[in-house]
């Protein structure tokens, strides 16, 4: 893996270097009591002790390939006579609240098992963990559009809770470098601190920098594989490898292909993935997770291949083909899926630890790849009206999903590592064209967690409410030039739908292709902030008319109309300011 070294702090924490300290205390660069058996540094923060006629564990092997995984922290390390006392306060709370939600609902013994086992014996570990903690218990999260953030305002908006976490992680960060300078570095704990470190800038919003701590994670994964398979690491490091870390850097990829110019790693074996049937919840959410990456990828694919070959009449006869192929294994997913929860409910319930309820979140991805899949050869928007069972599915099951994850408040945790209902909830509420399942969908949106994985909630809620309001107001105007009040019509619908939530209320009497005419439908959207340039098909003069400053957001709508000669349809492309 290519690596950009950076030397980490000089700065000693502390007064003069001790010779005879324990280890742990060394790699932390403080100094050691040297109280033996353990010295009081090491026990206050409940780590383990040893000194240099001890064995910390197993040596690590020095890895074949160099490690990076951060630039070296920007923030001061900085100690005091109760940071032990609040380390020990966050890792409880990492313990009792934070772990359950991380986890997602499965994953479970990664977060509350095999990562406090390691933190034990590993400081790196140990910091990152509660740092993770801190800033769950204290969110300041970064909510803007994913590369649209004011990196200068970052800095000084921190609460002093937020600023003690970041100087657990910049100590993480220091300890990693460390250990990759002296060349003891443990691939294995290196990678499992590459999650943590993900999970850091992630639960901040920071995804820049958490898309590069992926792309080295999985560049490290390919190394320690290639060990694996020449025997040179243990079974049981082997096993975590292939069953937990992989899986879960798996998911984060997927979930990272909906940001534009992410390429999908080199682990996904699509050829492998198998949907006769399931032995575990596990298997089948590993085995969505690779489907619905192949949908992504499709969907790309077939956009690019519009856009260059000028619509739907042109689509080659081999993308035609894929995209039976790619409905034929959703089916069987579904089914061999189906089969495994009525053998799960006939033998016992899903256990309690489990916060989560796993089903209903498997079940939006697949009504979500669903859509994708349907949708992808044509600009056509009408086509989704033929998919309001998955619409419905995507936002009954997203409301059995957000029940289970509440805390005891009602409130939903600010952060899920794993990937959430969030990208099917955008789905439907940006193709499903019916007024009140359209709603429901952005009502679950903005309950969600903020930040799900690699998925930023609040700002794609709020594309998806301009996106409804243009379509809608778009669609009155030019109903009304053909004497209909889609207006009132819009407003029965949603006074239908009142009161708790049931699929069955949908009211399908009337085609939707009438209330928001193909004319109205935007077909594809995007953000962009003034200061950083305008799209490819945006003019100055599409922007000056609304005479914006350098940071005004303006969301670009590209739409389908009828050329009054030809009878063709064309896109064409225009923009309108934001209010977030």
């Amino acid at each position: 893996m290519a690596i950009n070294r950076t030397t980490p702090p000089s700065g000693r924490i502390g007064s003069s270097k001790s010779r005879s300290g324990c280890k742990t205390c060394k790699i932390r660069r403080v100094k050691c009591g040297e109280e033996k058996p353990s010295c009081l540094r090491c026990t206050s923060t409940g780590r383990k002790c040893d000194f240099e006629n001890n064995a910390i564990g197993t040596s690590p092997p020095t890895p074949s390939t160099p490690i990076s995984l951060l630039p070296s922290p920007s923030h001061t390390l900085s100690s005091s006579p109760n940071s032990g006392r609040r380390e020990r306060r966050a890792f409880g709370y990492y313990f009792q609240h934070a772990a359950q939600y991380l986890s997602g609902g499965m994953d479970i013994d990664f977060w509350t098992g095999v990562v406090p086992q390691i933190c034990r014996t590993e400081p790196a570990v140990w910091d990152a963990i509660i740092a993770i903690s801190a800033l769950f218990e204290y969110p300041d999260q970064c909510l803007d559009f994913t590369f649209l953030r004011d990196k200068q305002k970052d800095a000084h908006l921190l609460k002093q809770s937020q600023k003690e976490a970041l100087v657990w992680y910049s100590r993480s960060i220091s300890s990693i470098h460390s250990q990759i300078e002296r060349g003891c570095a443990d691939p294995y704990i290196a990678l499992i601190s590459c999650v943590l470190f993900i999970c850091v800038e992630t639960i901040q919003g920071r995804m820049e920098e958490a898309l590069q701590l992926l792309r080295q994670g999985m560049s490290l994964i390919l190394d320690l594989r290639l060990k694996a398979l020449h025997g040179t690491v243990s079974a049981s490091k082997a096993a975590l490898l292939e069953n937990t870390i992989i899986p879960l850097f798996l998911r984060l990829n997927t979930i990272a292909l909906t940001i534009s110019g992410t390429q999908p790693s080199e682990l996904f074996s699509f050829e492998n993935n198998k949907y006769d049937g399931f032995s575990s919840l596990g298997s089948a959410r590993q085995s969505i997770t690779t489907l619905g990456a192949e949908c992504i990828l499709f969907q790309r694919d077939a956009g690019a291949h519009l856009q260059a070959f000028g619509g739907d009449v042109c689509v080659s006869q081999d993308l035609f083909i894929k995209q039976q192929e790619l409905q034929a294994r959703l089916a069987r997913w579904k089914k061999a899926y189906t089969d495994l929860c009525q053998s799960i409910r006939h033998k016992s319930p899903i256990p309690l630890e489990y916060p989560i309820y796993p089903e209903p979140t498997l079940l939006t991805y697949h009504a979500a790849a669903s859509v994708y899949v349907a949708g992808s050869l044509t600009k056509h928007e009408t086509v989704y009206d033929d998919y309001l069972d998955d619409f419905r599915e995507i936002v009954e099951q997203s409301s059995l999903t957000l029940d289970a994850s509440e805390k005891p408040n009602g409130a939903q945790p600010p952060f899920t590592f794993e990937m959430g209902v969030g990208l099917p909830l955008f789905v439907a509420a940006t193709k499903c064209r019916h007024p009140g399942l359209r709603r429901r969908a952005l009502q679950l949106l903005r309950r969600a967690p903020p930040v799900q994985g690699f998925y930023k909630c609040p700002p794609v809620t709020a594309l998806a409410e301009h996106l409804m309001q243009v379509e809608e107001g778009h669609s009155v105007v030019l109903n009304q030039a053909v004497g209909r009040d889609a207006a009132a019509e819009i407003a029965a619908i949603v006074a239908s739908q009142r009161g708790p939530f049931s699929g069955n209320h949908i009211d399908e009497t009337m085609p939707l292709s009438l209330i928001i005419p193909e004319e109205a439908r935007i077909c594809d959207t995007g953000v962009f902030r003034l200061r950083d340039g305008l799209p490819h098909d945006v003019s100055e003069d599409d922007v000056m008319k609304w005479n914006p400053g350098p940071e005004q957001l303006f969301m670009t709508l590209r739409r389908l109309r009828r050329d009054p000669v030809t009878t063709s349809w064309e896109v064409y492309c225009d923009c309108i300011p934001m209010k977030v």
